[in-house]
């Protein structure tokens, strides 16, 4: 073929291709045409979705449209609308983040644009750094015009979290309003925007949660004064935080295994216990969306609890410590997801929102933890009616705060244990008729021929019958000892790295490695008996460390006395030659 013919077929080819696709856009073109004509929305006919972050997870709902609305609004339209509504609600809060209006135009049109800009540029002028956040919306439709391109809303309910910093950084302000915003938006160019947004009925949220306790239940804890009731009987929390012994920490879950549940659980409930505390860590958990195998494990916990005759205390959020408000509304996703779940579940005891939450007021604020505090325990309220609410603090001093958002006081205690009587009183004192109950206390068997403060075994059951009996003199709802096991390994995230920071977290435990029981582990049971030998002060000298600083003691001075002797009497010789 000739190079003349070889060029006229190429050129035939592509104004084929040129042609057949200059027919499928008219045709496109035409069927788009028709699709207005029929009085089809824009959005829908364009396909336009809004940019909202896949990470978004505010709370939205819709309540019943008007009667009237005049014209019946799509359900993409509804989802693009509300899309995008959230979108904007997101670029505004992102503005006072940068403490400069940023994107707003993008969301905002008109009247809308000017006060949205108008409120961040005020603030960043008075040198105020504003965070907020929107965590629910309650929807009502009131008007949609006949094109698709207008759509007035009441959002009858909007909660919104905000944190007021001065510019050296100090808090000045942080808490929960609930408002209704009339709103009005506008599809231009493709994209819904908002042109009317005013905020009416603010108020901020009642931090008094007390309204809202759960009432006594045959079926589940409840609280009656300063004591715990179940089936109509007060009830005493004895129990135990539980890791199995192999996979303590971030390793449970993912190891998960029902057989050594049951048998760790056979073992708890033989010491003559009622109670066990397990965590949820929140990330591993799936974040904002939870993991369906691991809720299905949890519920397998807690059938087997059951049977075992234990009640569980649940602690949320482990190892979540960024309170960043916009955040929240991931934390919210999760809360929602597994208290919505086991609502009726009668094995759970209470929920404990966050393990030692005062440890994280260092690095993001007293009020802003204590702020997420009160709307997690807001939410837990609206998703669990049924189940008691506890705040697991690290110090009986830290549980002073908040007692109003929970039903019963729980705090941790790893100090001598004479000093716990006079700390309690001044908890009681704080916290007026709440069930306090000491969530957390231990004393680690550990030694070390290197390091000091070691503690034998006899002295972990000293320090534990010390603990209890300080207990049953006052009016202690209960306790939980830390922890059922010693562990081979603990995560660096736990304890750090360091063996005098290991070791102790390793021995902790009521049973060895092995399996079997410390003395202290006999004093746990409601009834036992707390007489046990004391321990005789001088008995810390046989301790490893001790004989370590005894054998080097003597070892130098051995050496000393030997290399001495010699010098000496170089020194002697020399002074008869002379």
């Amino acid at each position: 073929m000739s190079k003349k013919r070889l060029k006229l077929l190429v050129w035939l080819l592509l104004v084929g291709i040129a042609a057949a696709g200059l027919w499928l856009v008219l045709n496109r073109l035409a069927n788009l045409l028709v699709y207005f004509q029929r009085g089809a929305d824009p959005a829908s006919a364009l396909n336009i979705v809004p940019n909202l972050p896949p990470d978004l997870h505010v709370a939205i709902e819709w309540q019943p449209d008007d009667p009237d609305t005049g014209r019946e609004i799509e359900p993409f339209t509804r989802t693009q609308l509300e899309a995008a509504y959230l979108r904007a609600w997101l670029q505004w809060n992102i503005s006072y983040l940068r403490n400069e209006p940023y994107g707003l135009e993008t969301y905002f049109v008109g009247p809308a644009l000017a006060s949205v800009t108008a409120a961040v540029t005020d603030a960043a002028q008075s040198g105020l750094r504003v965070a907020q956040v929107d965590t629910s919306h309650t929807l009502k439709l009131h008007f949609y015009s006949a094109d698709g391109s207008i759509a007035s809303f009441t959002d009858t309910r909007a909660l919104v979290a905000q944190s007021i910093r001065d510019a050296a950084g100090n808090e000045l302000f942080t808490a929960e309003t609930a408002a209704a915003y009339d709103v009005v938006m506008f599809l231009e160019e493709g994209n819904w925007r908002v042109r009317h947004w005013v905020r009416r009925d603010a108020a901020a949220l009642d931090e008094n949660l007390s309204a809202t306790a759960p009432q006594p239940s045959a079926t589940f804890v409840s609280r009656s004064g300063m004591q715990l009731v179940l089936d109509g009987e007060p009830f005493e929390i004895a129990g135990i935080n539980y890791y199995p012994q192999a996979t303590p920490w971030d390793e449970f879950w993912p190891n998960y295994d029902p057989e050594v549940i049951d048998r760790d659980f056979a073992i708890i409930r033989s010491l003559g216990l009622n109670t066990v505390r397990i965590f949820i860590p929140f990330e591993q958990f799936g974040g904002p969306e939870v993991d369906p195998l691991l809720v299905e494990q949890l519920d397998d916990l807690l059938e087997r609890a059951g049977q075992h005759g234990l009640k569980v205390i649940v602690t949320l959020f482990d190892f979540r410590t960024d309170y960043s408000l916009l955040l929240w509304p991931n934390a919210d996703r999760q809360l929602e997801t597994l208290l919505t779940r086991f609502k009726d579940n009668p094995n759970i005891l209470a929920w404990d929102l966050k393990n030692e939450p005062d440890r994280d007021y260092a690095a993001s604020g007293r009020q802003r933890v204590n702020g997420w505090l009160a709307h997690t325990a807001r939410l837990a309220r609206t998703y669990d009616p049924n189940h008691l609410l506890t705040i697991g603090w690290s110090t009986p001093e830290a549980a002073h705060a908040l007692p109003e958002l929970v039903d019963l006081v729980s705090f941790h205690y790893y100090a001598p244990a004479a000093e716990l009587s006079q700390a309690y009183s001044a908890l009681r004192a704080a916290v007026g008729d709440r069930p306090i109950v000491l969530q957390e206390f231990g004393l680690p068997t550990w030694n070390s021929f290197f390091f000091p403060h070691g503690h034998s075994r006899p002295e972990q059951a000293q320090y534990y019958a010390d603990i209890l009996a300080t207990l049953r003199e006052n009016d202690a709802a209960g306790y939980l000892a830390w922890t059922l096991y010693d562990f081979t390994h603990v995560p660096s995230t736990v304890a750090g790295r360091y063996p005098w920071q290991t070791g102790p977290q390793k021995h902790l435990g009521v049973l060895d490695r092995n399996g079997a029981t410390k003395p202290a582990a006999a004093l746990l049971a409601p009834n036992a008996t707390l007489d046990v030998p004391r321990v005789p002060g001088w008995a810390r000298f046989l301790k490893p460390f001790w004989l370590t600083v005894f054998a080097v003691s003597a070892a130098t001075l051995w050496l000393a006395l030997r290399f001495a002797r010699p010098i000496q009497a170089r020194f002697k010789l020399r002074g008869g030659q002379s």
